[in-house]
């Protein structure tokens, strides 16, 4: 570790077995500029940038140095962005935590991909399942959707099965994407292994759902599964494009 490091220790929620990241800027004399709820066990009830010893930071935990994404600042530079705000107000696991900080520190731009792991896997979700409600209603007065599978084979699935099973992927690909980041995989890494999660769970989920059709209704379930993840996380990736570009239209 030294001056104008990222650090970064594990923690968890409270009352719970998940863990997360907390962030700080190593100033290089022991101590380190983190921002923190004043009470963590109560995030939502704000808090502020703080300079504590670096065994308070660490609370116990091994410290790990983050270096993604790049940092735009010196080290100096970083300590001193760092160092300005020590007493500001405010906090929010959110829109203002730790690693927003930290990433405003050494590269200007505020950003948390704790943050941006979750809110993009909840919007992911909530475009599945209304592509599995689109899908019933385009099938009209049908109770059931057939999808045709690469071994020929037919499976009939219904909300009660697209539906659940699109969570359930969704959440597969939660965890282990965020397990994946929190070990200190880049984001490219971590987003993959959601990406398998989830493909696995949900092709999973629907070869349980051909088992009346036998083994090759189990194993259409299977493609069947994959293929509709897959699709999906296309039309995800494509739509996050288009919109990337209309914001960037927009700024010009």
């Amino acid at each position: 570790m030294a001056k104008g490091n990222r650090l970064r220790v594990e923690r968890r929620f409270a009352g719970s077995t998940v863990t997360y990241m907390h962030h700080g800027i190593d100033v290089g004399d022991g101590t380190v500029v983190h921002a923190r709820p004043a009470n963590f066990s109560r995030p939502l009830a704000g808090g502020s940038v703080v300079r504590t010893s670096l065994a308070e930071f660490a609370g116990g935990s091994p410290v790990l140095v983050t270096t993604e994404p790049q940092a735009a600042f010196p080290p100096e530079e970083i300590v001193d962005r760092a160092l300005s705000h020590v007493g500001r107000d405010g906090y929010c696991p959110m829109v203002d935590n730790c690693e927003h900080f930290v990433t405003w520190c050494a590269t200007g731009a505020r950003a948390s991909r704790q943050v941006e792991i979750v809110i993009g896997r909840i919007g992911s979700a909530a475009k599945r399942v209304a592509a599995a409600v689109s899908a019933r209603v385009a099938a009209g007065a049908a109770e059931r959707l057939v999808v045709r599978t690469a071994v020929g084979t037919s499976i009939r699935v219904g909300l009660k099965t697209l539906v659940p099973a699109a969570i359930v992927a969704e959440g597969a690909a939660l965890a282990a994407e965020w397990t994946a980041h929190q070990a200190g995989r880049s984001a490219a890494e971590s987003r993959m292994a959601g990406e398998s999660a989830g493909l696995a769970t949900s092709a999973a989920t629907l070869a349980l759902a051909g088992i009346p059709g036998g083994p090759a209704g189990m194993v259409g379930g299977a493609l069947a599964g994959a293929a509709i993840w897959a699709g999906g996380s296309l039309a995800f990736h494509v739509w996050n494009h288009s919109a990337g570009r209309s914001s960037a239209s927009g700024t010009r």
